[in-house]
């Protein structure tokens, strides 16, 4: 009988976990290499959306609109409030009065990003609240904004916060980039 009570209890409380803090997904694909490779195993928090708002450069699980059977591993490029223009291979924002080139510190360096069937190439796009524009950091094989647009913030399950899988990658995941100035 206690053996039965271990056993419901230790799922209760990882259902309550799974349902409410993180959950594990696989990285399937290859939109996100060299970051993400496929096989590898990652842990996705789910708390933090509720207290902070994502910011570029977070890695996000999310649903593609209008496909909740699907779920993908993207890197937020554009938040609410910045004008994005996707030209010459480069990303820039504007964001308030501020304008700069978008600096992904995280792309390999002969990565050129062009725009796909919603974002167009050399036009400007305003993120309108509750919205998000989400890239793979494999531009050339990544199915992301560019062509399922954008992305709306109750579409995005969570930020990944660990790879645990395979052990010698296992480690905290930080989105980081960087603002580089541009008179663009």
């Amino acid at each position: 009988m206690e053996l039965l009570e271990t056993l419901v209890s230790s799922v209760v409380v990882i259902l309550v976990i799974y349902s409410t803090v993180a959950f594990p997904e696989l990285v399937v694909g290859s939109s996100m290499e060299p970051s993400f490779y496929t096989g590898e195993r990652i842990l996705v928090e789910k708390l933090s959306k509720h207290f902070t708002p994502f910011k570029r450069g977070d890695v996000v699980v999310l649903h593609p609109p209008g496909n909740d059977a699907i779920d993908y591993v993207k890197r937020i490029v554009g938040v609410p409030g910045d004008v994005v223009k996707i030209f010459d291979c480069k990303v820039y924002i504007k964001s308030g009065e501020e304008s700069f080139l978008y600096e992904e510190n995280y792309l390999k360096d002969s990565t050129c990003t062009v725009g796909g069937a919603i974002i167009k190439d050399g036009r400007s796009l305003k993120i309108d609240e509750g919205s998000y524009l989400v890239m793979g950091d494999n531009r050339e094989h990544s199915m992301d904004s560019r062509a399922f647009g954008l992305v709306s913030e109750d579409r995005i399950l969570g930020k990944v916060a660990f790879v645990f899988w395979p052990p010698p990658k296992a480690g905290f995941v930080n989105g980081i980039a960087q603002n580089v100035d541009s008179s663009r």
